[in-house]
């Protein structure tokens, strides 16, 4: 049933909430044209009745749901919400990408000089705030 309605099969005229979940009425477009009184949600979705014509099913559904009625489907429940989030493709950002970094130049190991390890800590440092220098050997020990 949720595929029919999803895909226009079945047109829900109104809906209503009875206490403890959703029931509606609706109307087989293809086929056999029946009216259809649903009850439940979800997987618990099922026909309580069968109608020959939509004026039928409405009068019978406004009957007994007349104070709670709403016209259209019911809200997508958060399983309805959660499979149709599942099929629809990942959407692609649409912001502006981020200039690629330079690419690294490559070097000989016989030419590449051996850098100033203090000066790289100490920029790495300064651009990521959340990391702090420590002394963890005691400078005198070092001799």
């Amino acid at each position: 049933m949720h595929d029919d309605i999803r895909h226009g099969q079945l047109l829900i005229h109104a809906h209503a909430h009875d206490g403890h979940t959703t029931v509606a009425v609706g109307t087989y477009l293809h086929l056999t044209g029946k009216s259809v009184y649903l009850h439940g949600e979800n997987h618990l979705r099922q026909v309580a009745d069968t109608f020959d014509s939509p004026a039928q099913a409405l009068l019978a559904f406004e009957k007994v749901h007349g104070a709670e009625m709403r016209p259209g489907p019911a809200p997508l429940t958060d399983t309805e919400r959660s499979a149709a989030e599942a099929r629809t493709p990942l959407a692609l950002t649409t912001a502006k990408a981020e200039p690629a970094p330079p690419e690294p130049k490559i070097v000989p190991v016989y030419l590449a000089d051996t850098g100033d390890h203090d000066a790289l800590l100490d920029e790495f440092l300064n651009t990521h705030g959340e990391f702090e220098k420590w002394q963890t050997i005691p400078i005198e020990s070092a001799c």
